[in-house]
């Protein structure tokens, strides 16, 4: 049993000393396999992420020898204007709610207030992570960090029956709505099956990235003011490699040269909603023709899963202006996201300017934590489904 003092204090996390109290809050919080889960991606973190060497990873609050909460501290980097800047995510942010509420409030305030007073000294630029509640955004804007733009994200709905019964419409409302994104799916896939007939644009699947490749996903991204470094050793580390979720990989060429790719998954079996999720993409700004023809390609492929829908995140407003002409909806809800120690390396007005940010779904520790049931697709059935028209 896990001795406790009273006496909370925060500390650096240490891996493997931590880890067993850290999967014990886990467990307290969301269950005792979704604990064990997490605590399993939290050790894949300190083993293979790269970065790893950039201590600490994560901050914890402990009593006695038992953690009472946490917030991640996930290395990543950015292009910033074509140069390398080395970034911070917060995420993972979770206090046990067993502690009395005065103290929870004061703990998890001096947590962040460690967290960006760390990020200030050593100079890098914090990125609060891209799925903030109401109550973790609070403590961030508390602690120092500023209000950035909104990220939206967008739905295609495929079975519009499951899509709206979620929402608890009325009848008559129910009916109309109905109606209405039963017609758009039917365009959608319609343009969607249209695209993918075109021969100008070949797209190949591919089960891992090949670090050849890094220097032309870089030449992409410098078209874009502020975006992360997508290479090798992330995207495998990330998305390839990870234990439980099946992602898939399509490659988009033209005239021999790779001109983009597309990461996505489809639902897991113990996800309740059973959504295509487009985690990670990448082409140059601007070129609405690889992205048509890559998310073509997951909107068939999803439809032809039994996927209720697709969902996909970008603040791009062209590329937002594409998803909408192939059926895609913007979701009712915004998620909050802010940034602390941007003065050093942004201008202010970045923060609200979706022209400057290339975000995706995948870019903090978003997706990582889902899919306790394996659904590892095999490389042939990749191919086979990346080929299907």
């Amino acid at each position: 049993m896990s001795k406790r003092t009273g006496q909370l204090k925060v500390m650096a996390y240490e891996h493997p000393r931590h880890v067993g109290a850290l999967e014990s809050l886990y467990a307290r919080v969301w269950g005792e396999s979704a604990g064990a889960h997490r605590g399993k991606i939290v050790s894949l973190m300190h083993e293979c992420m790269p970065g790893r060497d950039r201590h600490p990873l994560r901050f914890v609050i402990v009593d006695g020898d038992c953690i009472a909460g946490t917030l991640g501290y996930l290395p990543a980097d950015f292009l910033i204007n074509g140069a390398c800047v080395p970034v911070r995510f917060t995420f993972d942010l979770l206090v046990d709610p067993q502690y009395a509420a005065a103290g929870l409030r004061l703990s998890r305030r001096t947590l962040g207030m460690v967290l960006v007073d760390q990020a200030l000294l050593e100079g890098e630029l914090f990125l609060g992570g891209m799925w903030m509640t109401p109550s973790s955004h609070k403590i961030h804007l508390a602690t120092g960090f500023t209000d950035a733009l909104p990220l939206q994200s967008y739905t295609l709905p495929l079975d519009p029956g499951p899509f709206i019964a979620r929402r608890g419409l009325p009848p008559a409302k129910a009916a109309v709505a109905l109606a209405g994104l039963s017609a758009n799916r039917v365009r959608a896939l319609a343009r969607a099956t249209f695209e993918l007939k075109r021969r100008d644009t070949a797209l190949q699947a591919c089960a891992q990235f090949d670090a050849a490749w890094d220097a032309t996903w870089l030449d992409l991204a410098r078209t874009y003011a502020a975006t992360r470094v997508r290479d090798a050793a992330y995207l495998n580390w990330k998305y390839s490699n990870h234990p439980t979720l099946g992602y898939r990989i399509v490659l988009a060429q033209r005239g021999g040269k790779h001109v983009g790719f597309m990461l996505w998954r489809n639902a897991t079996a113990d996800e309740e909603c059973r959504r295509a999720i487009v985690v990670d993409f990448l082409v140059a700004r601007g070129d609405a023709r690889t992205l048509r023809n890559l998310i073509s390609r997951v909107i068939v492929d999803a439809n032809a899963s039994r996927m209720e829908s697709v969902s996909i995140l970008t603040p791009q407003p062209w590329a937002a202006r594409v998803l909408r002409r192939m059926g895609f909806l913007p979701r009712g809800g915004r998620n909050s996201w802010v940034v602390a120690g941007w003065e050093r390396h942004i201008p202010r007005e970045w923060l609200q300017d979706p022209d400057v940010w290339h975000l995706c779904m995948g870019d903090s520790d978003g997706d990582i934590w889902s899919g306790i049931v394996s659904q590892r697709p095999t490389l042939a059935r990749i191919r086979h489904d990346a080929a299907a028209p």
